[in-house]
């Protein structure tokens, strides 16, 4: 469970960039009028998706539901999931989009939230686990 956690830990930095890359990307290619592709926006997402997977089994075979801190316990895995959702309906609207601008926009707004609930999440749990709240 250890080796889990950390691949968890790191993995979710390198996942980071990689959704703040993409919503880069997708603001910069709306500014270009690119065609809309949701490929890259895609795989950020799904990034997400394992990232979170792997996050609800540590939860779940861990025991983090008993965890002392409310932060553990509830804050950091909501917050996860709702970046989650974030990212999936950012590229939905994206794809509902008829202008390529509007379509790069909308999931580049979406990533942008998701990277924004998952520096929360990331906060609740070092501050849960440092046991300051």
């Amino acid at each position: 469970m250890d080796i889990l956690t950390t691949i968890h830990q790191f993995a979710g930095y390198v996942i980071a960039l990689v959704v703040l890359a993409s919503a880069t990307a997708a603001f910069g290619r709306a500014h270009d009028a690119r065609e809309f592709t949701a490929g890259p926006y895609v795989a950020a997402a799904v990034l997400l998706d394992v990232q979170v997977t792997l996050g609800l089994v540590i939860y779940g075979v861990g025991g983090y539901w008993d965890h002392a801190s409310p932060l553990l316990r509830y804050v950091h895995p909501l917050l996860a999931v709702l970046a989650l959702v974030a990212a999936h309906v950012g590229v939905r609207r994206g794809r509902a989009q008829r202008m390529a601008a509007e379509a790069h926009q909308a999931a580049g707004r979406g990533l942008l939230v998701a990277l924004v609930l998952v520096f929360g999440a990331v906060m609740a749990s070092t501050v849960g686990v440092r046991g300051l709240i």
